[in-house]
């Protein structure tokens, strides 16, 4: 067991990134598409639960990636890690900021309101993840999803502005894959 008072940041940093997984990204992009795909066919029939399955669901979908592929360990190790808490930590930050969301859709009527707050805020997670691992993919990843959501659901049209906007999100965890470290290159 480590002993995280004795040793560096840059030690903690690669100790969290040790302990990360590349199946979340590949969660996100899976549920993200989903949501894209359902909300084109269904349009204004997509159901109010939708978007929170796709915010969700990426962490279920990487726990089953990495069951499959035997590396469902690393989600019990470095638990005592101060940087992996934050990381925890943030996620309790964006669940108290969703009902925003929830209160603005209400207020406006509009479903596709929900799906833009959900994809952004869940994205804010890259930012504390890309920190922790000493990534700048993180944070380029999470302006990339703000920026290409905010344009789908200003410039596309309303029958399928929903689905552009979980699309765009979808899209950026292309580049997460692609570009983000990769835990192997730390493990022993």
């Amino acid at each position: 067991m480590t002993d995280y008072a004795t040793i560096s940041l840059a030690e903690a940093r690669r100790e969290y990134l040790a302990t990360c997984t590349t199946a979340m990204p590949i969660g996100g992009l899976f549920a993200w598409s989903a949501l894209a795909v359902a909300a084109y066919l269904l349009g204004d029939r997509l159901p109010t639960f939708a978007p929170f399955l796709a915010a969700a669901a990426p962490v279920p979908i990487a726990l089953l990636i990495d069951k499959l592929r035997g590396e469902l360990h690393y989600w019990n190790e470095g638990r005592d890690n101060p940087i992996g808490q934050l990381f925890m930590r943030f996620i309790t930050v964006i669940a108290l900021i969703i009902p925003f969301a929830i209160i603005a859709t209400r207020a406006a009527g509009e479903l596709d309101l929900l799906i833009l707050g959900l994809a952004i805020l869940s994205g804010m997670i890259w930012v504390p993840h890309g920190w922790g691992a000493d990534d700048p993919a993180g944070f380029i990843h999470f302006v990339l999803r703000a920026v290409l959501c905010y344009a789908a659901y200003l410039l596309v049209p309303e029958p399928v502005r929903g689905a552009a906007v979980a699309a765009a999100a979808a899209l950026t965890y292309v580049y997460a894959i692609v570009a983000m470290k990769k835990p192997a290159s730390v493990r022993a």
